[in-house]
């Protein structure tokens, strides 16, 4: 029986091109994982592709909120986001435990050491900015973002209960816009190349806020930010708030 290998697959054709050359050298069948992570691609193109090149099996799995639920809050809670707002590290993790995961439904041996990620859904590295606009070209207006916290999970942005997921989205899309999460070069990243972190770094912002308003309490109620031109900071903690009714929703400020 010809044994299978279970590489992570991201659609580069560079990447590809190397998948095969190790597949080769061992006599091996192709299997791929591709991970839903946040990152804007077309996962479903991306499978047909491998396909296409001769993988015998391609896996597209949706773990977005696994991530969100089982890597990114324990890491925040942990205040150890900061180090990684755009948490590619745990990201990395979670998608070795995938390969680990389908190679032993596939009878196949893992790949694990060529998982490299470039983007979740809190933010990215690339070699040029695409998630936050620059702040000199940031709106001149503010947003104010109120986040709603439950025993230390995001619930609600500006009145408005949701997903963890969604709720990531929202925030990644109203602080890039504003010109929020570009990481300094001078952080303890070890990765080069440009960093950014909309989502991350307003939800480090507003947890720690909150954690230093309510504890030893537990850490439920409201954060509001003010973003503006690149600077988020925190307005207001309101620790006797419940998570806002959907009916009454605060604005965010026009761009």
């Amino acid at each position: 029986m010809t044994p299978r290998i279970v590489f992570p697959y991201w659609g580069a054709s560079d990447g590809w091109a190397g998948i095969a050359a190790a597949a080769a050298a061992q006599n091996a069948e192709i299997v791929t994982l591709t991970l839903d992570l946040g990152q804007d691609a077309d996962l479903e193109e991306i499978r047909d592709r491998a396909l296409a090149a001769g993988a015998v099996r391609a896996h597209v799995l949706d773990v977005r909120e696994e991530f969100a639920r089982d890597y990114v809050l324990p890491a925040l809670h942990a205040d150890a986001l900061q180090a990684d707002p755009a948490a590619l590290a745990l990201a990395r993790q979670l998608a070795a435990k995938k390969l680990e995961e389908v190679a032993a439904i596939e009878g196949a041996a893992p790949a694990a050491d060529r998982v490299v990620i470039h983007q979740t859904l809190l933010g990215r590295r690339g070699a040029s900015y695409t998630l936050t606009t620059a702040p000199a070209d940031a709106p001149p207006m503010p947003a104010h973002v109120e986040i709603a916290w439950a025993g230390g999970v995001p619930t609600a942005i500006n009145g408005v209960p949701m997903p963890l997921t969604e709720l990531i989205d929202i925030l990644a899309i109203i602080a890039g816009h504003h010109g929020i999460g570009r990481v300094d070069p001078g952080s303890p990243i070890p990765d080069p190349g440009v960093i950014e972190a909309p989502a991350g770094v307003v939800l480090i912002a507003a947890y720690r806020a909150l954690v230093a308003a309510t504890l030893p309490q537990p850490i439920t109620g409201t954060v509001r930010i003010h973003l503006l031109k690149g600077d988020h900071r925190v307005l207001a903690v309101n620790v006797e708030s419940r998570i806002p009714d959907p009916g009454s929703r605060l604005p965010v400020a026009p761009s």
